[in-house]
């Protein structure tokens, strides 16, 4: 014996039709998914500093590496900003070096194996991460520094216009009633 599929009772269903057939499952398109132009940007520069000098090239290929490793694995909100952030912090560091390698390119080697010179041009991604981390954190404090200083501010001025005006220019209907309800009990 067949099973029946259950249908809803109000629809009719002829035989061939497309509610009869299983459902066509769709590829779905991922929603807000970022695109990042930095990485596209910086194998454009890379390619051109390729043609001008060799030498440069590798300068920039071996010094930008943290920013490319990031490019490929970062995710979450905000991508392209957080990659922004980290490729800029990471360009400084390697054009330190970038007069040296334009004017002596056979130093590229010892610049390359550098220790020094490699901590140099990562570690400045490193400031472009804790740029990103701790960057909310020190606006988030001087917001709240700033919003505490305009509070006092007001509340000073609202203690002012009290002392020249009196209570009734707060508008509590409470106090009001209060101070109404004062002088008729002293009657």
């Amino acid at each position: 014996m067949a099973k029946k599929t259950s249908l809803p009772k109000n629809k009719k269903v002829a035989k061939g039709s497309e509610a009869a057939k299983k459902p066509i499952r769709r590829r779905r398109r991922r929603g807000n998914q970022e695109y990042s132009g930095v990485t596209p940007l910086l194998i454009m520069l890379i390619t051109g500093l390729a043609f001008f000098k060799v030498e440069l090239a590798m300068l920039v290929g071996a010094g930008m590496l943290p920013t490319f490793v990031m490019a490929f694995t970062v995710s979450g909100e905000h991508k392209s900003a957080k990659l922004q952030c980290v490729a800029f912090a990471n360009l400084t560091g390697v054009l330190f070096k970038f007069n040296t390698v334009l004017s002596q390119p056979h130093l590229i080697s010892d610049i390359l194996f550098d220790p020094i010179n490699i901590l140099v041009m990562w570690g400045a991604a490193v400031l472009g991460h804790a740029l990103i981390y701790l960057g909310p954190w020190v606006a988030a404090f001087f917001l709240q520094a700033v919003a505490q200083d305009k509070l006092k501010k007001l509340n000073a001025q609202k203690q002012g216009l009290v002392e020249l005006w009196g209570h009734e220019v707060l508008g509590d209907k409470e106090e009001q009633q209060q101070q109404q309800q004062a002088p008729q009990s002293m009657r």
